[in-house]
């Protein structure tokens, strides 16, 4: 199996759905064989930066609202990143749609994955 996308999870709207990566890790379970390719992993990065032309990695900023695979590949691929807050951890984190988290739980919820965000963003829109 080629898993081009593994989030486990996403947001559809309001609602939390599943996602390639949970059926790639299934697969696995199962015995079977995948090749992982997006965020968190490098190719994907390198890919991106080549296909743009871009050499200087404080000119990216990557976002996003997962902590094992948004904020965790663009720490190893040394780029800034922006979580989402009120995504997929948005219980964990608490607040509301558009609100500002609790930089502290934040914090935590960052030191407990090992991933760190550059910045906090509650929603984005455009």
């Amino acid at each position: 199996m080629v898993c081009a996308n593994p989030d486990l999870i996403v947001m559809v709207g309001e609602q939390m759905v599943i996602c390639a990566g949970t059926l790639a890790q299934r697969y696995e379970e199962l015995g079977g064989d995948v090749f992982w390719h997006g965020k968190p992993h490098a190719p994907v990065y390198d890919r991106c930066l080549s296909l743009m032309g871009i050499k200087d990695k404080r000119r990216i900023l990557a976002v996003g609202d997962s902590l094992r695979t948004d904020v965790a590949g663009a720490n190893a691929a040394g780029i800034d990143v922006a979580l989402v807050t009120f995504g997929i951890h948005r219980e964990e984190l608490g607040g509301a749609w558009g609100e500002a988290v609790d930089p502290a739980t934040l914090a935590a919820a960052a030191a407990a994955s090992g991933h760190q965000p550059t910045y906090g963003l509650p929603s984005l829109r455009w």
